[in-house]
């Protein structure tokens, strides 16, 4: 992993360094050697939960702009969806295996679904992969999360194109 710490230290770097315009000084919170500080810049990744609840309020926002015939929203939440699932995957490596069988599986075909701008066919794979959401819930041993589509749109950008 030392990789992943590296790149995380660079990333910690970089946010220190654009947050300020004035004479960088490390906070308080990140002293010590470049592991120690890699180690606690590892420790406020977000977790699997927080990497999904911006997951479940794209899905919806994607749902909904493809009900619109804003396929351009569409394909920009499925992008989005598939960066942020790489976070998790990333910060949670226990999770990645399902997260990209989930992707393989559900995500590819709905996203072929958006670029053809097929509504009737984007719906059929919304549904299987709200589905694959759930199960992959119950099999990950988090039945009790189970994600139901808003009623209306999540998001307030506009559905329309």
């Amino acid at each position: 992993m030392p990789n992943f710490r590296h790149a995380l230290l660079a990333a910690g770097c970089i946010a220190l360094l654009g947050a300020t315009s004035h004479k960088v000084h490390a906070a308080e919170w990140l002293q010590g050697t470049p592991d120690e500080k890699a180690d606690k810049l590892a420790e406020i990744q977000p977790g699997l939960g927080t990497v999904m609840l911006e997951y479940s309020f794209r899905f919806g926002t994607m749902y909904y702009a493809a009900q619109g015939g804003n396929w351009k929203l569409a394909d920009y939440q499925m992008k989005e969806m598939l960066e942020i699932q790489e976070v998790g995957e990333t910060t949670r490596p226990a999770r990645a295996k399902p997260l990209k069988d989930f992707e393989e599986k559900f995500l590819n075909p709905l996203e072929a679904a958006i670029k053809a701008a097929n509504l009737k066919d984007f719906n059929a794979k919304f549904a299987a992969a709200q589905t694959g959401c759930n199960e992959c819930h119950t099999d990950q041993k988090f039945g009790f999360i189970h994600y139901e589509l808003p009623k209306v749109s999540p998001s307030p950008l506009s559905n329309k194109p």
